[in-house]
């Protein structure tokens, strides 16, 4: 996944430009933003500056950010969403590697829970982005539905990074949850013989204790069956 980042930017800027009537202050203060402390300064107050409405995000939106690399679905991000990714962007020209790192992992572990949905849902954007696997996983492991479907939904992270013992268990806990899984971006990708096999145990022991099954256990034996 190759992001045309500079250009990224100036898109996500000009979109959060468009939706908040303070954006424009608000972006100024990323761009002062020279520090760690600094940076997560402004990534608390997003909220507060630029509201937390839908993105909403218009046909031609969609056509010019997947233009710029951004391609999978974003319709679900609110707007502090938008807002704190681009910080990161942002963030990523300024601070040396390690300072990065460090912002993005106290953003995640100081942050209430809507902070911890926007680091998880712009961990695609990241510089680094494999730094922050620990991240990923502890979030679909963590049994909050807001985080895990920040992490498993609309997301192409785990596709791209999660090793395949966490994966499965992201998608199995997907399906007990009763998240669709074509929200699971790039699981066709992904499906093995081992996560079939999950799949159809989960499936039989639902059927032995006379429990309905989710039909979207079809599509990981479909995608498999394609995959052959």
């Amino acid at each position: 996944m190759k992001l045309a980042s500079g250009l990224l930017l100036t898109a996500m800027e000009e979109l959060l430009a468009a939706r908040a009537r303070e954006a424009a202050t608000w972006l100024a203060a990323v761009a002062a933003a020279d520090s760690v402390e600094a940076f997560k300064a402004v990534f608390v107050g997003a909220s507060r500056h630029v509201g937390r409405g839908a993105l909403a995000l218009t046909p031609e939106d969609v056509g010019h950010l997947r233009g710029v690399g951004l391609t999978w679905p974003v319709a679900r991000w609110a707007v502090d969403d938008l807002a704190r990714a681009t910080l990161f962007l942002r963030a990523g020209d300024v601070l040396t590697p390690s300072a990065y790192i460090t912002l993005v992992h106290e953003c995640y572990r100081d942050g209430d829970a809507r902070h911890r949905q926007a680091v998880l849902r712009a961990l695609p954007l990241l510089s680094q982005r494999e730094r922050f696997l620990a991240i990923a996983i502890d979030a679909a492991r963590a049994g909050i539905p807001p985080l895990f479907e920040a992490i498993a939904c609309e997301n192409p992270y785990p596709s791209a990074h999660f090793p395949v013992l966490n994966f499965n268990q992201m998608v199995l806990q997907a399906i007990i949850y009763g998240v669709s899984l074509d929200r699971v971006v790039g699981l066709a990708t992904r499906v093995t013989p081992e996560l079939v096999r999950v799949a159809n145990e989960y499936a039989a022991e639902r059927r032995a204790n006379g429990r309905l099954v989710s039909a979207d256990l079809d599509y990981i034996t479909r995608a498999a069956s394609a995959a052959a």
